[in-house]
């Protein structure tokens, strides 16, 4: 009979840069954060994992940077001013911007301008 030699473990790893972004995998920290990053395991359980990505603001941004965003808006965003799927675009790429993945912002903004977007 076989036995497998892996070990299970009660924990996975999420990977970290030093300005609090987020990752997957460990090529995922190597491609998107070169020698900026840090393993950190986390628990399996959901209700655990739950408590952890909560506590540890996974895939939210701290207080701090998004009052630095708030304040270089020199005037309110007035919606009506573009149409309304530009604006919900312009959302999007924003959110995403702020969650850290530029590379997928950028590449949805260049599609959205080139007229490469599905409808």
């Amino acid at each position: 009979m076989y036995q497998s030699r892996v070990k299970w473990s009660d924990q996975m790893r999420l990977y970290k840069s030093s300005n609090g972004q987020w990752v997957g995998t460990q090529r995922e920290a190597q491609k998107n954060f070169p020698r900026d990053w840090k393993e950190t395991e986390v628990p399996t359980s959901k209700a655990d994992l739950i408590a952890f990505l909560n506590s540890h603001k996974v895939g939210g941004k701290p207080a701090a940077q998004n009052a630095s965003a708030a304040a270089n808006l020199s005037k309110p965003v007035n919606p009506e001013a573009i149409s309304p799927e530009a604006y919900s675009w312009v959302v999007w790429a924003y959110e995403t911007l702020r969650r850290g993945d530029k590379k997928e912002a950028e590449a949805m903004l260049l599609n959205g301008l080139n007229g490469k977007v599905n409808k």
